[in-house]
């Protein structure tokens, strides 16, 4: 399949700003196939999260947007009991990884190193040229 089409996964651009789903070599974008089955309710409040950050260039709220990984610099949006994983790339993109509903208070380690091994293989095909080929 490869690469999807840049609607697909371009979720926003801002002037700060593009936010965008990560998507696998087979073209499956995690994040998005949670995001489109979440409720109205969960769309809405990351939307206007992505929006803002991606207009203004920070989000200052952690209860809403934090560092989870510092290591690996993978944040979170945290739009209602739901998280999902990014991280930012030059040419001002954020990349959204993964998502999952939250459970407890602790951040999900297994989600949390999805979105490690997310972001490696997006470094690796970005690097090699391949990410963003034509389909």
């Amino acid at each position: 399949m490869g690469c999807p089409a840049q609607e697909d996964y371009i979720f926003y651009r801002g002037e700060k700003f593009q936010i965008e789903f990560y998507f696998t070599q087979k073209g499956k974008m995690p994040a998005k196939e949670y995001y489109d089955t979440s409720d109205h309710y969960t769309k809405v409040k990351l939307y206007t999260l992505v929006r803002y950050l991606a207009e203004s260039g920070r989000l200052f709220d952690e209860k809403r947007f934090r560092l989870v990984h510092k290591k690996e610099k993978i944040y979170e949006f945290k739009p209602n009991d739901e998280r999902f994983f990014n991280f930012f790339w030059e040419g001002k993109r954020v990349i959204i990884t993964n998502a999952y509903p939250k459970k407890g208070q602790k951040v999900d380690r297994r989600e949390l190193e999805r979105a490690v091994n997310s972001k490696r293989d997006f470094e690796f095909r970005f690097k090699g040229g391949v990410y963003y080929e034509t389909q």
